[in-house]
């Protein structure tokens, strides 16, 4: 059963399983970014560049995207490949 929970008094629903994406973190985005912080996280960062994604918050748990006036829920950014990204990026 999926949770019902709120953000900035918006619904937060889960996400189908079948709605996958990919996004690309910059160099610029690890710089700006916090990954401790659920707004500052350098993929939200680089979500809310994307194409019909008005705000992300990202956390070691989960994945929150809001389109318009409802945030989805989607699994947490892939841990290793993250840092493998950091690691790559900065060598860069």
């Amino acid at each position: 059963m999926a949770k019902t929970q709120e953000l900035e008094g918006l619904p937060v629903i889960d996400a189908a399983e079948s709605d996958q994406f990919s996004v690309a973190v910059s160099l610029d985005d690890l710089q700006a970014g916090d990954p401790k912080k659920p707004e500052r996280h350098p993929v939200a960062i680089a979500l809310r560049r994307a194409h019909g994604i008005d705000d992300a918050r990202v956390t070691k748990s989960e994945t929150l995207i809001r389109r318009g006036k409802k945030w989805y829920r989607y699994d947490p950014p892939d841990k290793r490949l993250f840092m493998e990204l950091r690691k790559t990026l900065k060598r860069a």
